[in-house]
């Protein structure tokens, strides 16, 4: 039987916003009560063409024809998937929410990857002899990163690590879980400190000893376009208004000049 709008844009909330009603109205433009209405079946028709350009329009990689009928996939197809006997691709294994989860109780099996999604991608993506596309999860290093992002990373030899750059965004595995961050610190004797881009998350000091891989972040793979910040636009706004105060004065001495 095929499932109601409300269904699929309560999956649509998932797959985007991590099951996020009100971040996902806000991504949109909308008011959360709009989205509500569908979700909960308040409101029995179909979004309307208005709601529905503005999802689309934030979420270009959506097939709205799934959305209104359910027929097809949810996303398009993307410009990114090779398919799986394209000799210039190759299968990059994707560790979701859900794998992430089993990674350190499972990340020296080969069943474990066996069992893992994979995605396709140009050979020039891939750097290092193993790579992993890793699901971001959480707020910790927005506006850089978002929930759902996908990393494509490689795993580095531990003596790489020394060569890291200070401030380089990467995937630091230990007992406390897949983390990803920002490494600072890392000459340090004893540990080293990850910081998010977020304010709100403090940093985190994790010694040597209890960091077991760590993965350096290449690519990132998201649909997701940064919104202009209240701050840039007032900078932007004051430096229009300051051209436009030296252009009077310039049209003012011009007119002195001549008279």
């Amino acid at each position: 039987m095929e499932s109601a709008v409300s269904e699929r844009l309560i999956q649509i909330i998932a797959h985007f916003s991590g099951g996020n009603e009100k971040r996902f109205a806000e991504s949109v433009g909308v008011k959360p009560a709009v989205i509500n209405n569908y979700t909960k079946g308040k409101q029995q028709s179909k979004p309307g063409f208005e709601v529905l350009q503005k999802i689309t329009a934030a979420y270009p990689s959506l097939n709205i024809e799934w959305l209104l009928s359910g027929k097809g996939n949810m996303l398009k197809e993307s410009s990114f998937a090779f398919k799986q006997n394209d000799s210039e691709s190759v299968a990059i294994p994707v560790i979701n929410r859900k794998a992430a989860a089993n990674y350190l109780a499972a990340n020296h099996t080969q069943e474990y990857f066996e069992e893992l999604e994979n995605i396709y991608l140009p050979r020039n993506f891939v750097k290092g002899k193993r790579c992993y596309a890793l699901q971001v999860t959480g707020d910790s290093m927005e506006p850089t990163l978002y929930e759902n992002d996908y990393l494509i990373c490689h795993l580095l030899d531990r003596a790489e690590w020394e060569y890291l750059n200070e401030g380089q965004i990467c995937v630091i595995v230990s007992q406390r879980g897949l983390q990803v961050k920002r490494i600072k610190n890392k000459s340090h004797s004893h540990y080293v400190t990850l910081v998010s881009d977020n304010p709100k998350h403090p940093p985190l000091n994790i010694p040597h000893e209890e960091i077991i891989e760590i993965w350096k972040v290449n690519w990132r793979l998201t649909d997701q376009l940064s919104p202009l910040t209240d701050s840039f636009e007032n900078r932007l706004a004051s430096i229009e208004a300051r051209l436009e105060q030296l252009e009077k004065q310039h049209r003012t001495k011009q007119t002195k000049s001549i008279e």
